[in-house]
């Protein structure tokens, strides 16, 4: 009789060993797939800032590609001279406006576009092709 609290005692931490047993590894299994989620986050972050660095390389390189042609219209503000407006030829499109004149201040339109410049100038595209253009006053 004096085994049976002992056996009792036995069986009673080997069970709550046990349970402590599959707790941790409950808790090792948490943290393992917890890990597992923050790192395809920083893979995905990763992936998105190297697709960001390219991009901006490729920027990088069209400018250069306009600075080395010796125009002396300067990136974006060509709109604010007549002899930039004078480049402009019927049948250009929307990127040979843009390294012309720079970004348009307002856009109005889909088919039948067109841009608006600050300086009061306009430019008039259907389906992407110059049609007319106002020079600034």
């Amino acid at each position: 009789m004096k085994n049976k609290p002992l056996g009792s005692f036995l069986i009673s931490t080997l069970i709550i060993s046990g349970c402590s047993s599959t707790g941790t590894n409950q808790g090792l299994h948490t943290n393992s797939t917890q890990a597992e989620l923050e790192t395809r986050e920083l893979v995905s972050i990763e992936n998105e800032l190297q697709g960001i660095k390219n991009r901006i390389s490729k920027l990088e390189a069209k400018i250069s590609v306009i600075k080395g042609k010796g125009d002396s219209v300067t990136l974006n503000d060509g709109w604010k001279r007549l002899k930039s407006w004078r480049k402009l030829e019927a049948e250009m499109d929307y990127e040979s406006v843009e390294r012309i004149l720079g970004p348009a201040h307002r856009i109005d339109g889909g088919i039948a576009a067109n841009w608006y410049y600050e300086n009061g100038g306009r430019v008039t595209f259907y389906r992407g092709s110059v049609q007319r253009w106002e020079e600034p006053n």
